[in-house]
């Protein structure tokens, strides 16, 4: 006599809808806890970027000196002078349209070529508002000091040497301005205008500040004339002390 032996019943695998939903909650706790790290994280390399790019254009000026017997380069403006740090061609209507066209006495010490990443910061918007009611596409971030970058004596502009700087580890080079404010390639703090925040440093990596305008809110990023780079506050950029080359 054969037994037949019955197949006992399979047990059903997988998850309950109960623990797919513990599940998806705690996957979604995580992103909650992990995406401001990651957003932290992705700043502060930024930040570096940024600094470095300063870096890079303070030695470039500095190469630039050692070539023009201590002088440092002139600021770019809104007229070309052959000797600015920074300048440019355009219908100002686009910075990076198709008839622009960008150069400084900087590019020959940094390749030969004007690099567009090494004079923009990747936190800046990319556009300028200087009226406060059109956006202008921008090729670069940064501005020089026209303290520094120039002399002004006797209403006649003179080349400033790096030998007439007091106190060169405190005295501001170059900066990161603001979009809003940024109109030319020279910062001069010490016409900060409070009804139109023009010459005033940008706060992009300053995640503490939640004003963009105020001259006494935030930090940003600037090169200082011996070289080295880091944020500042954005009150102590205005101050003579940071700017002015004439004092201690």
């Amino acid at each position: 006599m054969q037994l037949c032996l019955q197949p006992s019943p399979r047990k059903k695998t997988g998850f309950t809808l109960i623990e797919l939903l513990v599940v998806v909650a705690i996957i979604a706790l995580l992103i909650a806890i992990l995406l401001p790290s990651l957003g932290k994280a992705r700043e502060k390399a930024k930040l570096t970027a940024c600094l470095s790019n300063l870096r890079q254009l303070g030695l470039a000026a500095f190469m630039y000196q050692g070539e023009n017997s201590s002088f440092f380069p002139a600021p770019g403006g809104t007229s070309h002078h052959d000797e600015d740090w920074l300048w440019w061609q355009s219908t100002y209507t686009d910075l990076t349209g198709p008839n622009s066209r960008i150069n400084g006495r900087l590019v020959p010490y940094m390749g030969g070529n004007f690099v567009k990443k090494v004079y923009m910061c990747s936190s800046d918007p990319g556009v300028r508002i200087p009226t406060g009611s059109i956006a202008i596409p921008s090729p670069f971030s940064y501005t020089a000091n026209c303290n520094v970058f120039v002399e002004i004596g006797d209403k006649v502009i003179l080349p400033l040497r790096f030998s007439s700087i007091r106190s060169p580890s405190n005295k501001i080079e170059l900066v990161e301005e603001d979009f809003n404010s940024i109109d030319d390639a020279c910062w001069a703090p010490e016409t900060y205008d409070a009804s139109h925040n023009l010459n005033i440093i940008g706060v992009y990596h300053d995640k503490m500040s939640s004003n963009t305008s105020r001259a006494d809110w935030g930090k940003g990023v600037a090169n200082f004339v011996d070289g080295h780079s880091e944020m500042v506050l954005r009150v102590d950029a205005m101050t003579k002390r940071f700017y002015d080359p004439t004092q201690n």
